[in-house]
């Protein structure tokens, strides 16, 4: 397995999660108060999977360098 390639995909999907997050931000700052929310559990969720990503690509990387 490409430890190491695998790793870069999780990074690069955290990375397009992170610009998401960012857009849903200033959408929610502009956003009237019943769109909020929404847009808050939207944002709460995006977070959950960019987290996921982040902790599985360090993971991946540990496995390329043989720590885990």
């Amino acid at each position: 397995m490409d430890y190491l390639k695998w790793s870069n995909e999780y990074k690069q999907t955290a990375s397009e999660l992170e610009a998401v997050l960012a857009r849903l931000k200033r959408q929610r700052a502009r956003a009237s108060d019943s769109v909020k929310k929404e847009l808050s559990d939207k944002i709460t969720l995006y977070k959950g999977w960019y987290k996921e990503c982040i902790e599985i690509s360090h993971h991946l990387m540990e496995r390329h360098r043989g720590v885990a």
